[in-house]
């Protein structure tokens, strides 16, 4: 048995407890979950799963989340717009930029939902700089003529000579439109990103339910062959014992089998199946094996995830001998199991491990930074100590 930290402390503390799973992709999956038995099985339907599945959009529109976004930024600008010609005395229709903005939200939008992803995404980065001079140069021709034809049109023969020569008015116009580019990848950019980080916390998020659906697979047959260890010595020394065995490993398989598919359940729950458990362990067990059980605190409001404390229970029986002790700790800010036994004889008893290595990981997943597992040999006695922060 291995020894981690100290003994059972009289406060918890916060624990240095490490994520288990960061940000990795498929294959990282592939790799954490095919360890075990049949773990690769379960991991090729997971990624069959997940496989997406194409969505067709408007190539030149923002997402449907981003929408008001968009509309909020153009309204805000228009505004501006409106705002800034009142209080000039200029005709709107003649304020700066008039028909101009016709030709920024174009090229935006033709950067935003085309060029920009289909060009500056594949790092296409000449024909993203052609294409754009290209529109550039046809937006800037037809709205400086379409302002003009506006201007004319409005002012009639009270028109004045326009104080920008036409070369300058390229120019100028230009720089606005490449403005509105630059604004466009800034924008796109920046939404691309959000999008991948919640697809990242979404694939994240489901890796770490495929890994707890994968660990209480594997640890339901582990806790049935530890448990048909226990009858199988009463069925060797014949004891009348047996059946009653028979009847507590029943009661045992059916929380195993109904009521561990919850997220969560009422701690009362997982303190019964213990008292189920060790009446099974007492019936194998000498009659002069000493097993202590409390329990302190109020129990029925609480609820944590199935199966946490069995692991530790079993572990004592499989290495250690009597005395046993058992305490279980609830209050309002953590909940605390402190267990101490005597330690069996060194001699190796096969691979095992899965139990407090399945607790292990299983621990890092629910519970990130927010546990405490602490196990301490000493003069022949070992302890273990289980803090969950609630």
């Amino acid at each position: 048995m291995s020894t981690e930290r100290r003994r059972c402390p009289l406060k918890p503390q916060r624990s240095g407890a490490e994520i288990f799973v960061g940000k990795k992709g498929a294959s990282g999956a592939v790799r954490s979950l095919s360890a075990g038995n049949g773990g690769s099985e379960m991991v090729l339907l997971y990624l069959v799963a997940m496989k997406p599945t194409p969505t067709w959009t408007l190539p030149f529109l923002p997402s449907h989340g981003s929408v008001w976004l968009h509309g909020t930024a153009w309204t805000l600008y228009l505004s501006l717009i409106v705002y800034m010609a009142t209080a000039n005395g200029t005709p709107v229709l003649l304020a700066h930029p008039s028909v101009h903005l016709v030709g920024q939200v174009i090229i935006f939008y033709v950067n935003y939902g085309y060029f920009i992803p289909r060009f500056l995404g594949r790092m296409k980065i000449a024909r993203f700089l052609l294409f754009n001079l290209g529109c550039i140069f046809l937006l800037e021709m037809t709205t400086i003529q379409l302002y003009h034809a506006l201007r004319s049109w409005y002012l009639g023969p009270s028109i004045t000579a326009f104080p920008l020569t036409y070369t300058n008015q390229l120019v100028l116009r230009f720089f606005e439109l490449v403005f509105c580019v630059v604004l466009a990848a800034m924008v796109r950019f920046t939404g691309d990103w959000f999008v991948h980080q919640q697809k990242a916390k979404d694939l994240e998020n489901t890796q770490l339910r495929t890994e707890l659906s994968f660990l209480k697979s594997q640890l339901n047959p582990h806790f049935l062959f530890n448990s048909l260890n226990s009858l199988y010595a009463l069925s060797l020394r014949q004891a009348p014992e047996t059946a009653q065995g028979i009847m507590h490993l029943s009661q045992l398989l059916r929380y195993m089998l109904y009521e561990t598919n919850e997220e969560r359940i009422a701690l009362s729950k997982e303190i019964e199946i213990i008292r189920r458990y060790l009446d099974l362990q007492k019936l194998r067990l000498p009659t002069h094996f000493s097993i202590q059980f409390a329990v302190n605190g109020p129990v029925e409001p609480v609820q944590l995830e199935p199966l946490l404390f069995v692991p530790i229970i079993e572990n004592i029986f499989k290495h250690g001998e009597s005395p046993v002790f058992i305490r279980v700790d609830i209050s309002e800010r953590f909940i605390q199991m402190c267990t101490t036994n005597r330690i069996r004889s060194r001699k190796s008893e096969g691979v095992g491990g899965i139990g407090l290595n399945n607790l292990r990981r299983r621990l890092k997943v629910l519970y990130p930074n927010r546990h405490q597992l602490m196990l301490e040999e000493k003069d022949e006695t070992f302890f273990t100590t289980l803090v969950l922060n609630r």
